[in-house]
């Protein structure tokens, strides 16, 4: 008997015309939503979504509450924007205060990131750890260093969010090792990781890696989409990697010790442009009218990819479809 709280995926081509170009292929997606995951239940679970205060992670957040996990544990920058969601999303779905927490982490400050795993694993208080969201990100108008003088993207997105999965799989791992079934690390990207038809052209001018190509420096001319592709590719290797880690054959298993996917809910209207300049914001509201996803529809697919079985191991979640 199948599971009724697991999706069996199906595998690739996209549904999407492939002789659309890219306006098409959003408009497309804008008017062909993800599936809405609502059959499915987290009740017995625990759930983290990182970056859940806001944006995809909100509405995700929203949906696991809705879908009764046990716990939902909001991993925010701001104990007041962490209080404020909380509080709306009991609103939203009625559950009791004691269903949610709040675990802080700046992903722009290492010690933060390092702090952040004992602080969860104090929350958990012996419980296991079923469900990693793993949604904080950003995206900016510019070149902007972090303390640590990476460029700010590839800082967040892609060395510490490496850093948060390395301190998070041992709780992965216990959980796996009490309940007797994988629990799901998923990680929000986007296809735009499949546009860097240039790469190794970026990696000659960046320096030699794909790493430094993506960080580029300040003195350099910032080419934002570019940036964007590159630093979605990098977090895609991230994925690859802790996917190998933990794949089926290894000690014996016979399916993955961990669901490690990574998923992309398309063009939806959120507040992620939030850093580009008024008008650019405004320029944004008829694009995302012609071309964008609501937020809930965006929800949709994180909470879905969270719920695949092992097949979507190590791959893609995209329009409802698994790609490699």
């Amino acid at each position: 008997m199948s599971d009724p709280n697991i999706i069996t995926a199906t595998d690739g081509p996209d549904e999407c015309p492939s002789n659309l170009g890219n306006l098409g292929k959003m408009r497309w997606g804008r008017n062909h939503p993800p599936r809405d995951p609502g059959h499915i239940s987290f009740a017995g679970k625990t759930v983290l979504v990182t970056g859940a205060n806001t944006g995809l992670g909100f509405e995700a957040a929203i949906k696991y509450s809705a879908l009764g996990a046990d716990k939902l544990i909001l991993g925010v920058r701001s104990a007041a924007k962490g209080e404020a969601a909380k509080a709306e999303i009991l609103a939203r779905t009625g559950r009791k205060p004691g269903s949610i927490a709040i675990v802080l982490v700046d992903l722009g400050d290492y010690d933060s990131v390092r702090a952040f795993a004992p602080a969860l694993e104090k929350e958990l208080a012996g419980r296991g750890l079923d469900v990693a969201l793993l949604n904080a990100g950003l995206v900016n108008p510019d070149w902007q260093p972090s303390k640590y003088g990476w460029e700010m993207a590839v800082q967040v997105n892609v060395i510490s969010t490496a850093l948060m999965t390395v301190l998070l799989l041992p709780l992965l791992r216990e959980t796996a090792a009490k309940t007797g079934r994988a629990p799901h690390l998923t990680f929000v990207n986007s296809n735009g990781h499949s546009y860097v038809a240039q790469s190794r052209k970026y990696v000659e001018e960046g320096g030699g890696t794909l790493l430094k190509a993506a960080n580029g420096s300040k003195e350099q001319k910032y080419d934002q989409w570019r940036s964007y592709c590159l630093v979605k590719l990098l977090a895609m290797s991230i994925v690859r990697t802790v996917a190998k880690a933990t794949e089926a054959g290894r000690d014996g298993r016979s399916g993955p010790e961990i669901i490690v996917n990574a998923v992309c809910p398309g063009l939806c209207k959120t507040d992620l442009g939030r850093s580009f300049n008024w008008l650019v914001q405004k320029l944004f509201v008829p694009y995302h009218a012609i071309f964008a996803r609501s937020g809930e529809e965006g929800g949709r697919a994180l909470v879905s990819a969270t719920a695949l079985g092992p097949e979507s191991h190590g791959r893609f979640w995209h329009n409802d479809i698994l790609q490699p």
